[in-house]
């Protein structure tokens, strides 16, 4: 258990540092990779008596999960800029709803 919880852990800091490098192709190696973590942790039995261990290294994984997603709100954030900006200068208007989020 102590094994995949760290490899989830090492996975997630590779998902926040292509967050925080704005890499795309980065973001998505790193989320494709911390899935498999996760699937693979899934299926892990939790020996007796370490409840509270794993309870305690799943809330602090949630913690960081929690600070990637405001990551990814950011960058969409930034995004939803840069295109309503690019519209403004060429003074055009979002089409579909492809667009829109």
């Amino acid at each position: 258990m102590q094994a995949r919880m760290d490899d989830i852990q090492a996975k997630l800091n590779l998902l926040i540092g292509a967050l925080d490098g704005q890499d795309a192709g980065a973001i998505i190696a790193a989320t494709e990779e911390l899935a498999t973590a996760v699937i693979l942790f899934r299926g892990t039995a939790i020996p007796a008596g370490r409840e509270g261990q794993a309870r305690a290294l799943i809330t602090a994984t949630l913690a960081q999960l929690e600070a990637a997603a405001i990551r990814v709100n950011i960058l969409k954030d930034w995004t939803r800029q840069r295109i309503d900006m690019t519209h403004a200068i060429r003074g055009t208007a979002p089409r579909g709803l492809a667009l829109n989020y």
